[in-house]
């Protein structure tokens, strides 16, 4: 029973996660704002830069992240086939050809698909 309660206070502590830094912050925001195909500047980002001093260069480097991730042109098929709709998120990439096609194969199988069921 000692045993348990001396481990105890370490078991606990390994729960807790170390504050984040500002950097680490907007580097996660971008990354999520871009992994979800949204603009790179947002009403939601414009309210969070008014509660936590902004850093322009991590957020920006996080939004890379997250949409070249969001705009992999093997996963583009999957998007249109789920019914999300393309509207200009991936026109800074490379792959942009190969990503609409497969992004509009994708959502004419969701529109075909969706008529059958009717």
């Amino acid at each position: 029973m000692k045993k348990i309660f001396l481990l105890l206070p370490l078991l606990l502590s390994a729960c807790s996660s170390s504050p984040k830094t500002a950097e680490e912050y907007w580097f996660g925001q971008g990354e999520r704002f871009g992994s979800r195909g949204y603009n790179i500047e947002t009403d939601s980002l414009e309210k969070m830069k008014e509660k936590i001093p902004f850093n322009q260069a991590a957020y920006s480097e996080g939004y890379k992240k997250g949409i070249n991730d969001y705009c992999d042109p093997f996963q583009a098929f999957n998007k249109g086939i789920s019914g999300v709709r393309y509207v200009g998120q991936c026109d800074s990439q490379k792959e942009i050809v190969m990503i609409k096609a497969e992004w509009e194969r994708g959502w004419q199988a969701f529109l075909a698909w969706d008529i059958t069921i009717k």
